[in-house]
């Protein structure tokens, strides 16, 4: 405590973290997506079009006629998502394109891309 005593009260206080966690957990989740998008290969972006993200509840939805290689659509919907999230929240991000293991984990003819492993790397090394 200052020598003049609190600058604010402390339910002020309060506000200002969760307001402050909020802004950080939107930010975070928005590295997530970026990476997530941009990790993942768009030659016909059906595993793109097909990313779902949602707020404390998995997506695990797929449609083989989604195509997304402008990535716009996969941006705009993980903005919806993003949008909602509040502190406490769990952010889903979710692909359940039946190839998107070996685009994760490759084969013994493809390395792997890994974009969920490289996403989730560099949300860790972020903080």
């Amino acid at each position: 405590m200052s020598k003049g005593g609190w600058t604010m009260l402390p339910s002020q206080f309060v506000d200002t973290i969760e307001d402050d966690l909020g802004v950080l957990v939107r930010d975070r989740a928005e590295q997530v997506v970026r990476d997530l998008v941009y990790f993942s290969p768009v030659r016909t972006g059906r595993f793109v079009g097909n990313m779902n993200f949602s707020v404390n509840r998995p997506d695990n939805s797929y449609d083989p006629e989604l195509y997304d290689a402008s990535r716009n659509d996969t941006f705009a919907n993980a903005r919806i998502a993003i949008a909602a999230l509040r502190p406490g929240d769990t952010f889903y991000a979710v692909n359940t394109t039946p190839y998107g293991k070996y685009l994760e984990w490759g084969t013994t003819k493809m390395a792997p891309r890994r974009p969920f492993g490289r996403a989730f790397n560099n949300l860790r090394e972020a903080g």
